[in-house]
């Protein structure tokens, strides 16, 4: 396991406090559920709108923000 420093707001790791203590998990617990969560979420996002579209797709969906 790996250890990794966050700088928030003080409001947040106030509202991060409050989850923590009303869920009956650790911050630590809780900062590692959302971080799991939110590259879960990236993934499988990445996956559905790049990489299940085929080149001809890609090169398209890419053209337009450029």
């Amino acid at each position: 396991m790996s250890n990794i420093s966050v700088s928030v707001s003080d409001s947040l790791n106030a509202k991060l406090a409050l989850v923590a203590q009303k869920s009956g998990k650790s911050v630590d617990e809780c900062i590692a559920l959302a971080i799991r969560d939110y590259i879960e979420n990236y993934e499988d996002v990445y996956k559905t709108d790049i990489c299940a579209v085929d080149n001809l797709e890609r090169s398209f969906f890419l053209s337009i923000g450029e």
